[in-house]
């Protein structure tokens, strides 16, 4: 079989709600891998939020990549540890940039570091986004304070709500005017909206990884539910969006599964691949 290359969001597509992988999805996967084919984990999640995957279901192998930060940081297992093979964060200027807007709307914004996520006010939405997280939540009130804590300038910049999208997407109408010709502004759920450099999309991170791999985009197959998808789902050679996927992101897809998430979706997007 040709090598391929599959590249698939996290929540809500490859995850199960129950956060986990099913049986059927992870026979696929290790089999496309077998075939000598490759995988890659493309989220927004940070790194360190998604290796525990990689580890707990044997998928640190040769020829399996992560794509964290939707794509601003990209790791590859070289068969004993994980390399750095990209990197692209938010400026240091822009993250204070978008903590100021912020505050000024009441919106609640977050940051990160290797070990923390990092914002000015101990919110319900920072408690419900770091349960269950290698990552621990960390409140710093001053501003100044806040960005002395960035060893570096960081991956991405997140505001938030809990059941108030149209707050963020207010916002997001507020903010993007000033920041559009270097970042973009996302959608990863109801909940988050996500702020990253241009080159840092998971188009971005399908179209270096192809490359990487040599494997031609021709090749390349993706499969997410959430507006952040879109782009790399239009990038690739075949886009699929997951049953359960919102509308936006059907109409953007070649092809949308019959499979929902908790479905075991991309065992069937796989069992297509290996025809």
């Amino acid at each position: 079989m040709k090598k391929q290359f599959l590249f698939t969001d996290l929540d809500l597509t490859l995850l199960t709600t129950g956060k986990t992988i099913s049986d059927e999805d992870l026979k696929a996967i290790k089999e496309l891998l077998d075939s000598g084919s490759f995988f890659a984990f493309v989220t927004g999640r940070p790194f360190e939020d998604t290796l525990p995957l990689a580890v707990n279901y044997g998928l640190e192998r040769k020829g399996v990549f992560i794509a964290s930060f939707n794509g601003a940081l990209i790791s590859s297992f070289n068969g004993e540890s994980w390399d750095t093979i990209f990197k692209e964060p938010v400026s240091y200027e822009d993250t204070r940039f978008i903590f100021e807007e912020a505050e000024k709307k009441r919106v609640h914004c977050q940051t990160y570091t290797k070990t923390h996520v990092l914002s000015l006010h101990d919110t319900d939405i920072l408690r419900s986004y770091s349960d269950k997280k290698v990552i621990r939540p960390r409140v710093i009130e001053d501003l100044d304070l806040l960005m002395a804590e960035l060893p570096e300038p960081p991956m991405k910049v997140v505001c938030a709500a809990l059941n108030d999208r149209p707050k963020l997407e207010r916002f997001r109408d507020h903010i993007e005017p000033m920041i559009s010709d270097r970042l973009f502004c996302l959608f990863s759920s109801d909940r988050l909206l996500e702020f990253g450099k241009h080159s840092a999309t998971k188009a971005n991170a399908l179209r270096f990884l192809a490359s990487h791999a040599g494997v031609d985009l021709f090749d390349t197959v993706a499969a997410g539910d959430e507006a952040n998808d879109i782009s790399m789902i239009e990038a690739a050679g075949t886009g699929y969006a997951v049953n359960n996927a919102r509308d936006e992101v059907k109409k953007a897809a070649d092809r949308i599964t019959k499979r929902d998430h908790d479905h075991s979706a991309i065992a069937e997007i796989i069992r297509e691949m290996m025809e």
